[in-house]
């Protein structure tokens, strides 16, 4: 019975984060950008609410994201999506609106207003305009989030772009890493098994999922001289 109660409440506050992601449509189209973003923000948050997850995020780790530099962290859940719009919330590359673009309309339009830049990690040509949206992002705005890993499906400790360090000795940024992870229940595991949508669906009827920040350190840029040795410390890291 409680199972029940609270999937219709989290069904209740997903449609209510819906209508608010369509009502930044309405302020995107009528030009009002930063309401626009400050309100998808918000509807990604009651999304993620809706989904059962917690956020268990301390002062020490708040400071940290006001530094500029640039933020990478591993990429190991579906729902980092919402770890980037909620949390980190600055601009990334992505690939999500390959899947959300199908049922939330104008869907790229927002992720541009937001900062992020979409595009298909599986075409060269795209790779490199990905690479050269971050180079020249992060020149302007000193602040960018990056998974080094690119994928769900790679582990940060088997895959880790190089990219990362070549940007920070580029623009001269520190690199902020961070460890982040999803806690569940043994029990009441919600397995991916590339069906974003079922997945989705299955953390309605799932416990809450705690998000929480493991660990966060900053790699100053001045300290290396070399890519190389940036790339090998920040591999380590997270070892």
């Amino acid at each position: 019975m409680i199972k029940i109660i609270i999937f219709i409440l989290r069904l209740n506050l997903f449609f209510i984060s819906y209508l608010i992601y369509c009502l930044n449509i309405l302020f995107l189209y009528f030009n009002f950008k930063n309401i626009s973003r400050k309100i998808f923000i918000l509807s990604a948050y009651l999304c993620s609410i809706s989904l059962g997850i917690k956020y268990k995020i301390n002062n020490n780790s708040k400071i940290f994201l006001l530094k500029n530099g640039i933020h990478i962290a591993n990429h190991d859940n579906p729902l980092d999506i919402f770890i980037a719009q909620c949390f980190f919330q600055i601009p990334t590359i992505t690939t999500v609106d390959n899947h959300l673009g199908k049922i939330l309309p104008f869907f790229r339009e927002s992720l541009i207003n937001f900062g992020h830049f979409n595009f298909d990690h599986l075409d060269f040509t795209e790779r490199k305009l990905a690479y050269n949206f971050l180079l020249k992002k992060s020149r302007i705005n000193k602040k960018i989030l990056i998974f080094p890993s690119g994928s769900i499906y790679t582990s940060i400790k088997k895959r880790f772009s190089k990219s990362i360090a070549k940007l920070s000795l580029i623009n001269e940024l520190d690199v902020i890493a961070w460890k982040i992870s999803f806690q569940e229940k043994e029990n009441n595991l919600v397995e991916y098994d590339k069906n974003l949508f079922r997945f989705l669906f299955k953390r309605f009827l799932s416990e809450k999922i705690i998000f929480e920040v493991i660990n966060v350190d900053i790699f100053p840029h001045k300290r290396f001289k070399k890519e190389k040795d940036l790339h090998k410390i920040l591999c380590d890291f997270y070892m």
